[in-house]
């Protein structure tokens, strides 16, 4: 939808798995929504450097970003059955080894216990246990908890899946098109693009690395981004049943610390790792970074796998340690900053937060 073309009920400015769910909840609502993306197709950016994990665990849980990713994993069996895209659930093992680190995994169970209810089940196991569930794991493993309610996805066969069925509802994809200004007049926002002129009722942000830029483009500052760039080992050759990560969990942390991931199409991910990158266009490695991840994973397991690729994802670390989800009525602006791990776990009840703003619906 170009100038002269009327005016859309939505705009969102970024093709990322938020962009693209939020676009397919307000789509299946019957709104015709503009996806605007600065790359030449969706789910190029921070979406295609995941771990492809739907998370359960994430500190602290009183957070926005923990309370939207425990309501999104649960929406993901629908949403991927609706799509006809595999979703692989198991549990994840968080471990210890040396019996002296019992007493502190004793007061982990308890604390998940508590935070997590009944939406997720979680069992305390010795190590004898626990390689009866996970053969692979090394033999010096005390003990750990088993967290029910994980699952992997291939995020680029949801991306796609989600591309496919906005297509069917209408939705309109403007792809090569970076914002450049926005202009308001009679409640219509009219942003200005390299790929010619967008004109909608509502906005919403979703510009991922570049949600900061973008908010001040639509009028608000939300603070500056910084790129923390996660740097994963693929390997063949483990058939890892579970996903597996090492205790302590770090509630003021940028991040879980990476876990082994059983991928859907049979390989093992290290990773990710967390260090600041130079710039959001920086998603370079070093030895250093293989070096770390072989040293904190590989001793958790009994066996070594072989070293088929690496890749790399840079994630928008929120200035304030939090999703910021901002919503302006006055001017119709939804603005989506720091949406970083776990994003792809939040995505769909971020999508249904959105959604009840645009419809006028108080979240």
């Amino acid at each position: 939808m170009g100038e002269g073309e009327g005016v859309a009920d939505v705009a969102i400015i970024g093709a990322g798995i938020v962009g693209l769910m939020i676009a397919y909840k307000l789509s299946k609502q019957g709104k015709h929504v503009v996806v605007i993306e600065k790359e030449q197709e969706a789910g190029m950016g921070v979406t295609s450097g995941q771990a492809n994990v739907i998370h359960v665990v994430q500190l602290p849980f009183g957070s926005l970003k923990s309370k939207l990713a425990r309501k999104g994993n649960l929406m993901y069996d629908d949403l991927c059955r609706d799509l006809g895209v595999p979703l692989k659930r198991m549990p994840a093992l968080l471990v210890v080894k040396g019996w002296l680190r019992i007493p502190a995994l004793l007061v982990v169970d308890i604390y998940l216990k508590v935070a997590l209810r009944r939406e997720f089940r979680t069992r305390l196991m010795r190590g004898g246990t626990l390689r009866k569930l996970e053969p692979l794991l090394a033999d010096d493993i005390a003990a750990g908890i088993a967290v029910d309610g994980y699952g992997t996805v291939d995020v680029q066969t949801l991306v796609s899946s989600l591309r496919s069925a906005l297509g069917k509802e209408g939705a309109v994809f403007r792809f090569s098109c970076k914002v450049s200004s926005v202009e308001r007049n009679a409640g219509i926002a009219i942003l200005k693009t390299t790929g010619g002129e967008v004109k909608a009722r509502f906005v919403v942000n979703a510009a991922g690395l570049y949600s900061d830029d973008v908010s001040r483009l639509l009028g608000k500052n939300l603070g500056t981004l910084e790129p923390g760039l996660g740097v994963m080992s693929v390997y063949s050759g483990l058939p890892l049943r579970n996903i597996v990560a090492p205790l302590p969990l770090s509630v003021g942390s940028r991040t879980k610390g990476g876990a082994i991931i059983p991928a859907t199409d049979g390989t093992t991910i290290f990773g990710p790792t967390l260090r600041i990158a130079a710039s959001k266009e920086d998603n370079s490695y070093t030895k250093d970074d293989l070096d770390l991840l072989s040293a904190k994973f590989n001793p958790l397991l009994n066996s070594q796998g072989v070293l088929v690729r690496v890749y790399t994802g840079v994630r928008p670390l929120s200035p304030t340690k939090d999703f910021v989800v901002d919503f302006d009525s006055s001017t119709r602006v939804v603005n989506l900053v720091g949406i970083e791990s776990p994003g792809l776990t939040a995505a769909p009840a971020i999508a249904e937060v959105v959604e009840r703003m645009v419809t006028g619906v108080q979240p």
